[in-house]
């Protein structure tokens, strides 16, 4: 006898079907038997007569998995009116709108005292104070310029020596276009992706650069499962989770021997390459504990 029908309901909501994590989530929401579908936000219509306030009884899960790099926010408009209609939004959409600009997650890091990499945003005009605090960022004078809604190493600069600097901000300034964030080059020993779900860590993936690209994301590296961080990184990883109110997220963190910095808090983490080099079935503990 075949399973009965669940009546749990899943909307899982991206840019693509074809998208290696709305491919896994959809077919493990298949075997669980939960009634299952996708839908593009950003080729979609709410029209607010149509808005059912009333509060489903069945349990109702929307995955929103889109990552705001449009800079268009109406996909977090589309996740608003499923959560109106009774579907519980993962993330939390004040979460996912914190979380979705680099220059917000660098002022989270500040704030609540994340270990993290020196971080410069403005605007306007590059006077001479804003080059002095910009300029003294990096003693070897080596700096990352990073869009602040990139995704998977889009976006991210490296910028060799003071003149560069000075020519790449005069223009992006001149283009009318400062959504970046400015850091110091850092070499990094060690880099890591921790995959989190309820704040347990699920899986951790150290991460090898290649030899001809300094980012670090699953695209252009290599990486190998670790059991284990060290405990004063796992009791800071678990404390920024509690902070940041995310059902589930990827953290970035680097280590130059000396220091550990977080990079990212990822509240729409891809999870490919930790199935892949894990095992795991991260698709169904995402369903299954959410």
């Amino acid at each position: 006898m075949g399973l009965k029908k669940s009546n749990k309901s899943i909307i899982i909501s991206s840019e693509s079907p074809e998208l290696y994590t709305t491919k896994r989530l959809l077919l493990e929401a298949n075997k669980l038997k939960y009634s299952n579908y996708w839908l593009n936000p950003y080729n979609y219509l709410i029209s607010t007569n149509l808005l059912s306030l009333a509060k489903k009884e069945t349990p109702n899960l929307y995955f929103h998995r889109t990552t705001g790099i449009r800079y268009d926010d109406f996909d977090l408009l589309v996740s608003q009116y499923h959560k109106d209609s009774g579907f519980k939004v993962t993330n939390p959409l004040h979460s996912l709108e914190s979380f979705r600009s680099k220059d917000k997650q660098s002022l989270f890091f500040a704030k609540n005292k994340l270990t993290s990499i020196e971080t410069v945003s403005y605007r306007g005009e590059l006077n001479d104070i804003n080059w002095e605090i910009i300029s003294s960022l990096s003693p070897s004078q080596k700096f990352i310029i990073k869009m602040v809604r990139g995704n998977q190493g889009i976006g991210v600069n490296l910028v060799n020596g003071l003149q560069s600097l000075k020519s790449f901000l005069e223009t992006f300034n001149a283009m009318k276009d400062q959504k970046f964030i400015i850091q110091p080059f850092i070499e990094q020993k060690k880099e890591w992706r921790v995959f989190i779900i309820k704040n347990e860590i699920i899986g951790i993936v150290e991460r090898k650069l290649g030899v001809e690209d300094f980012r670090g994301n699953s695209q252009r590296s290599t990486g190998k499962i670790i059991k284990k961080i060290s405990s004063e990184i796992q009791n800071e990883v678990h404390r920024g989770v509690i902070l940041s109110g995310l059902d589930y997220c990827g953290i970035d963190i680097i280590d130059d021997g000396k220091e550990f910095y977080f990079l990212e808090f990822n509240p729409v983490p891809g999870f490919e390459q930790l199935e892949k080099l894990s095992g795991l079935n991260i698709a169904r503990e995402l369903i299954t504990k959410l």
